[in-house]
């Protein structure tokens, strides 16, 4: 692992230590742990507080995917060059419901809204 990777990972392992923190002391103050919980109660909290940080990564992904999206594209349908921008789109992944921007088409001639390919816009 080089320098930057290992940085990186450094920063993610500090990051989730304090995440965990938070989360600890929020359960605590909101008061859905109360004295000494039973370690399922400690287990669903972890689980709920992954399946945020999944949801977040996804959406983080998906708009890193929209920004490099080309700015223009080809119908499918008639071949007519059409600009592409970023529309809201609300998904439900195993961890639950997010919320990402999507790069999507629309063709003034045929009037229908498409998702261009992922590096399928051509010249």
């Amino acid at each position: 692992m080089d320098g930057t990777m290992a940085e990186l990972q450094a920063r993610l392992d500090q990051l989730l230590k304090e995440a965990a923190r938070i989360a600890v002391a929020l359960d605590r103050a909101d008061g859905t742990v109360v004295g000494i919980p039973h370690y399922s109660v400690i287990e669903a909290r972890a689980h709920e507080l992954g399946r945020r940080l999944s949801r977040t990564v996804q959406a983080r992904h998906m708009g890193e995917l929209a920004s490099h999206a080309t700015r223009s594209v080809k119908c499918p349908e008639c071949g007519t060059r059409c600009e592409v921008v970023p529309r809201s789109r609300s998904v439900t992944s195993i961890d639950g419901p997010l919320d990402f921007d999507e790069p999507m088409g629309h063709c003034p001639r045929c009037r229908r809204g498409f998702f261009p390919p992922p590096g399928g816009a051509g010249p």
